[in-house]
């Protein structure tokens, strides 16, 4: 069973992608009584969710119209994102769990997950709450720019000493090019690019796998997994597609 587990929502997971500002109802509340029976088991857990239809649909379009986000193009990317945080925040209250929600914007210096202070979500950890971030929109500068919910789940998960990190998404886990499940992965070699309609300005799978492999560098227990099969990874089973660096 995992003692501290850092785990991502995917947006693929939670919204239905092709569809602007979408939850997938079923999917979320299925997580959020997961994550609820593994803090009944005595688990500890901080999530981040990924934008979906949500963040990822208003980045694409204000691209749309020009070729990069201005300072000012924060605004209505943040206010999406949070309109899904709030949705999820439901979901988790609804399962009993008590959330604490932590925006990007007000942590985060830069969009570089390393200039964000966890202090805050460690806080809450410790008051035996379950804190929530996900990817986000920050100004820098005359810009804005985007940080990847995966990029921001492995710092997070360091600050916390999580040992396991899980990447939830709507597949059983990393698919190979013939379209079969992978066991394991230790590279992004065989991986299959998985084409979908929807909005995705985050790198999709490849990335995904790239940000876990960035974690396995220092938890034990690194996975890509189905919503279906998160409450059987946090319980330590060998689910889905364990990430080795």
């Amino acid at each position: 069973m995992c003692r501290v587990a850092a785990v991502k929502l995917g947006g693929g997971a939670i919204t239905f992608k092709s569809a602007p500002e979408s939850v997938d109802e079923d999917s979320l509340q299925a997580i959020a009584a997961a994550i609820a029976s593994y803090r009944l088991s005595g688990g500890t857990v901080a999530l981040v969710h990924g934008g979906g239809s949500f963040g990822h649909y208003a980045v694409s379009r204000i691209l749309s119209e020009r070729s990069s986000l201005l300072a000012a193009d924060a605004s209505p990317v943040q206010l999406s994102m949070l309109r899904l945080s709030l949705r999820v925040l439901q979901a988790l209250l609804s399962q009993g769990l008590r959330p604490t929600l932590h925006p990007p914007h007000s942590l985060c210096y830069t969009a570089d997950p390393k200039s964000c202070s966890f202090e805050p979500l460690k806080r809450d950890l410790a008051a035996g709450l379950v804190p929530v971030s996900y990817g986000d929109a920050i100004p820098e500068g005359k810009l804005t720019r985007i940080i990847s919910g995966d990029d921001l789940l492995v710092e997070m998960a360091s600050a916390i000493g999580a040992d396991c990190v899980l990447f939830v998404i709507r597949e059983e886990g990393v698919l190979d090019e013939e379209g079969k499940l992978m066991k394991t992965v230790s590279s992004l070699e065989g991986v299959k690019v998985i084409k979908k309609e929807g909005f995705d300005v985050t790198g999709g799978i490849a990335k995904k796998v790239e940000s876990a492999l960035r974690a396995a560098e220092r938890a034990r227990n690194v996975r890509i997994v189905g919503a279906a099969l998160l409450q059987r990874a946090l319980m330590g089973e060998d689910v889905g597609t364990r990430v080795k660096a």
